[in-house]
């Protein structure tokens, strides 16, 4: 276990394993995440391995389906959380704002395949 403080478990799903089901963790020690089903699957990034994270957001920020956290060595983990905002509000304390990020809207991307 990453943290030793935890300060928020919420119940959530990673689109790492098809869609598992389970919980994540904030803590001091970094964002951990844990099925419910099976212990083998679990995600634990320490704050330090964090780069970004990529926030989905839709209706003027009103729903946040999905989050991403884009680790500096081993790519991105996809998540969504029961109460994102609330999630997101409380990573703000151990990943600096600047590192939140907006993914480019879909026509920007495929406008810029034809550019190439």
């Amino acid at each position: 276990m990453l943290n030793e403080e935890p300060r928020l478990v919420m119940p959530a799903t990673s689109f790492l394993y098809q869609n598992s089901y389970g919980n994540i963790v904030i803590g001091d020690g970094g964002f951990e995440y844990f099925d419910s089903k099976d212990r083998r699957k679990f995600v634990e990034i320490p704050w330090n391995e964090v780069d970004y994270v990529m926030v989905s957001v839709f209706l003027k920020g009103h729903w946040i389906p999905r989050f991403q956290v884009v680790t500096k060595k081993n790519g991105g983990y996809i998540f969504a959380a029961k109460e994102p905002k609330k999630l997101l509000k409380l990573m703000q304390d151990y990943v600096p704002k600047e590192n939140f990020v907006k993914p480019r809207p879909m026509f920007k991307r495929i406008s810029g395949w034809f550019k190439h």
